[in-house]
């Protein structure tokens, strides 16, 4: 009888190591099957690498605008980021086009194109101070996130704008006319205080409430089930600080932070790793998604910034992607870019760190 007993849990024991472990889901219980596969994609991703980010990249480069096909990162490495980040600012006020002059017609060609090349997209949202006219940076006021939550003075106006980020969410779709699941990075550098939204600008209490309240307007009121959403501070302390003003695991899908380069390496690593730690540790402990959502060095002075700088840093690290800012194309700001550009004298310092096995560019994830 001992042996049978002992036989029979040997054979429990086998089945429950080949059972599947229950599959990640989004917050969103009405996600899209896109978006499902798209949540799980990551997590299989992490076991990977980290992903190659590049913001507007598909857009516009350091001396290009809308040229088909075309991409700095391409030039430079031979393919295309696997995350390619844009922006959404100005969508909320009618505009054709966003804040940094790509139209968003353009901007939903795009995302067809890399859905079509199995890269993924990630959106952030520079909205405008609805109670100024000004810009996202407009934030001498400490009333304006106050002034759009329920029964704030600008609530309705504040529902108009979402209603216009919940249409073009709605209208990214692929050849087949399925909905393409994208990230959406809401609210960011909200621990800082240079936008409306920011730490000086209302309190951790007020900022929860802006974001359960966008979230559940975009997913159960105007049904939007193709997003994930990303929860990014810009640097932090420590891990109070990081959760100060989290709205919650049922809000929040991916765990992230932004953190640049300003010359001294020595707190940039500090940062770096800080929130490396923070966004890793908890999205392993919560089954979230960590990443690095913006970081780079503008205008890229260290000739060994990519290699000896950055990758020692996130190569330490369990992370989904790293996402450098935009190379804009605008004359009068020549230094304001993040990545190489073809001819740049620094680009073999790129190719190295995106030659390392764990960085991963478009083809590494298809």
């Amino acid at each position: 009888m001992k042996k049978i007993a002992l036989l029979a849990g040997v054979l429990a024991g086998c089945v429950a190591c080949t059972q599947k472990p229950a599959a990640h889901l989004p917050i969103d219980k009405n996600a899209s099957p896109q978006t499902v596969a798209l949540y799980q994609r990551l997590f299989t991703l992490l076991d990977k690498g980290i992903m190659l980010g590049h913001q507007d990249d598909y857009a516009y480069g350091h001396n290009w605008y809308n040229e088909p096909q075309r991409s700095d990162v391409n030039d430079v490495v031979g393919d295309y980021p696997a995350m390619n980040g844009y922006e959404l600012g100005d969508i909320e006020i009618g505009n054709d086009r966003n804040l940094d002059s790509i139209y968003f017609d353009n901007m939903k060609l795009y995302a067809k194109q890399t859905h079509a090349r199995g890269g993924i997209l990630t959106y952030s949202w520079h909205g405008n101070n609805i109670a100024t006219g000004g810009t996202a940076w407009d934030c001498a006021q400490d009333t304006v996130v106050r002034s759009v939550l329920p029964g704030g003075v600008h609530h309705s106006q504040y529902l108009t704008w979402l209603d216009r980020l919940a249409d073009f969410f709605l209208d990214l779709k692929d050849a087949d006319g399925n909905y393409i699941a994208v990230i959406f990075r809401l609210y960011h550098e909200h621990s800082g205080g240079w936008f409306w939204w920011g730490s000086k600008q209302c309190t951790p209490d007020e900022y929860k409430q802006l974001w359960t309240m966008t979230v559940a307007y975009l997913r159960d009121t105007k049904n939007v089930h193709n997003l994930l959403y990303a929860y990014s501070p810009d640097v932090t302390e420590n891990k109070e600080q990081y959760f100060e003003r989290y709205p919650g695991d049922d809000y929040v899908d991916i765990v992230a932070f932004d953190c640049y380069a300003r010359g001294d390496n020595e707190h940039y690593a500090k940062y770096m790793n800080i929130g490396a730690q923070i966004v890793t540790e908890y999205a392993a402990a919560t089954g979230k998604i960590p990443a690095i959502s913006e970081t780079g060095y503008e205008g890229l002075p260290d000739s060994v910034y990519f290699s000896e700088v950055l990758y020692p840093i996130i190569h330490e690290y369990k992370l989904s992607w790293v996402l450098f800012w935009r190379n804009t194309f605008e004359l009068h700001r020549r230094d304001h870019f993040y990545v190489p550009y073809k001819g740049f004298p620094y680009e073999e310092d790129f190719v190295e760190f995106v030659n390392q096995p764990d960085i991963l560019t478009n083809k590494d994830i298809n």
